[in-house]
């Protein structure tokens, strides 16, 4: 199983996380697997992380640090890492995660098995807690429709992080992550591999995550923090890669889209009587900056009627 290790690229995206990126490469410097290469994309760090890499590389010489020529956000670090490594498996990891020592042995040993399937992912622990994110997915090869029809479109969040291992033939297919939907851009990434590519999935915890933020960073790095304009980011990646899905389909494939339509329209409006109920007024001043040209007309007249009630009356 080491020779696998020659087919993989490590790429470990990095931004103002000093605190945890000497545990986070530990643990990817301890793998039961060798010769795979590890390349750290910094993405511009202010708080000395990049010294830090800097330091720890300069000790492990398995280590090839490089920095993004400014600072582009999560997808556009991905591109510029991938853009950088050679081999044909791409393991995408980020700084404050743990990884356990078999992980690139149990992505590697899955993506060996098929070669359509594109990504390899896993269940999840939490750091510091019992919890296990899990999913009912069979453990093993899984046909990509089927993952997209069960698992992404049904729900508005994600049962894929952003770390995976990915064929490089793959993620070239698609084209890599569209920077537009910056930190959503990895849901995007997952839904257009599954269109076109099977998947793996390994029913264990092999990574946990660490959800720590540090108080200076930047809004658009704060990928848990709600707002208008985020919801709108994840409709339109539904939207589009629906439509692209729904062409592959049977006549079906109109109800389908009006009943997507109507979910959305129901999950904005949840969210504007939320802010009525709860009277958060800056909720409903910004209201409109959820709308797409797939709100239902109903919505827009909810929506236009709560924005506008409320700035007249105060």
């Amino acid at each position: 199983m080491n020779d696998v290790g020659q087919k993989i690229s490590v790429c470990l995206l990095t931004y103002n996380h000093v605190d945890l990126i000497k545990s986070t490469l530990k643990s990817i410097l301890q793998q039961t697997i060798s010769a795979y290469e590890v390349i750290v994309s910094d993405d511009c760090s202010t708080d000395g992380t990049w010294d830090q890499i800097l330091k720890i590389s300069q000790e492990d010489c398995r280590i090839r640090p490089i920095q993004t020529p400014r600072n582009l956000g999560m997808p556009g670090n991905a591109n510029f890492a991938v853009e950088k490594s050679t081999r044909p498996y791409i393991a995408l990891l980020h700084h404050d995660d743990i990884y356990r020592e078999n992980l690139l042995e149990k992505w590697a040993e899955l993506m060996e098995t098929s070669l359509d399937i594109g990504f390899v992912f896993n269940s999840y622990a939490v750091y510091g807690s019992n919890k296990i994110y899990s999913e009912s997915i069979p453990g093993g090869r899984v046909d990509g429709p089927w993952l997209l029809d069960r698992f992404l479109f049904p729900h508005w969040g994600c049962v894929i992080r952003g770390t995976a291992m990915i064929r490089r033939t793959a993620w070239e297919d698609i084209g890599g992550m569209r920077e537009k939907y910056r930190l959503l851009a990895d849901i995007d990434c997952w839904m257009r591999l599954c269109m076109r590519w099977s998947a793996g999935y390994v029913p264990e915890p092999l990574i946990t995550v660490r959800h720590q933020r540090p108080s200076y960073y930047p809004d658009i790095y704060k990928g848990e923090r709600w707002s208008w304009i985020r919801q709108r980011c994840l409709y339109e990646i539904h939207a589009i890669n629906r439509l692209e899905h729904l062409r592959r389909r049977d006549l079906s494939a109109r109800f389908r889209w009006f009943y997507f339509r109507l979910r959305l329209s129901l999950e904005t409006a949840k969210w504007i009587t939320y802010a009525l109920v709860k009277r958060k007024f800056d909720m409903i001043a910004t209201c409109e900056e959820s709308a797409t040209t797939y709100d239902q007309m109903w919505l827009r007249m909810f929506r236009g009627i709560v924005y506008h009630g409320v700035k007249h009356f105060g």
